[in-house]
């Protein structure tokens, strides 16, 4: 039986255990339950396996889906707090039209969460509140933000 090898977005790596629900989206608001068998971390990585698929070739239909802690409900609205992790992943930013850097994480805060950006080998939290975050373009691929003046340096 194979395992299937994750990148999860905004959990820790322990976070997985035998007898978890995890959810697929098959159809258009219609999702597959899935529950973890077994777990293994690889890195940043998770190797899972599940009950009930037991060839390589089952669970390779699930490479490159979204798997979700939660079954996901209702659609998105525009406002930051409303996006996926995966979403956000690999947007340029932007501040007065000028490249500053690709969102490379989101990072879980106590309060609200951070975009990491990294730029000239360092690297930038940006808090993903209204106050920094302007406009989101998902099918433009960018992020426009309104940070203090000397953030970026």
């Amino acid at each position: 039986m194979g395992g299937l090898k994750i990148l999860p977005y905004g959990e820790t790596l322990d976070s997985f255990s035998p007898g978890m629900t995890l959810f697929i989206e098959e159809e258009k608001d219609q999702y597959r339950a899935l529950v973890v068998k077994n777990f293994q971390t690889m890195g940043r990585f998770v190797l899972l396996w599940f009950e009930g698929l037991n060839s390589k070739a089952e669970v390779e239909t699930l490479a490159g889906q979204l798997i979700w802690r939660e079954k996901p409900t209702g659609r998105m609205t525009n406002t930051p707090d409303s996006y996926f992790v995966y979403q956000l992943i690999d947007l340029k930013v932007l501040e007065n039209g000028q490249y500053l850097g690709v969102v490379s994480d989101v990072i879980e805060g106590p309060t609200y969460d951070y975009l990491q950006v990294f730029r000239d080998n360092r690297e930038f939290l940006i808090p993903f509140i209204k106050v920094f975050i302007k406009n989101i373009d998902l099918q433009g691929g960018s992020i426009t933000v309104e940070c203090p003046k000397g953030f970026w340096e």
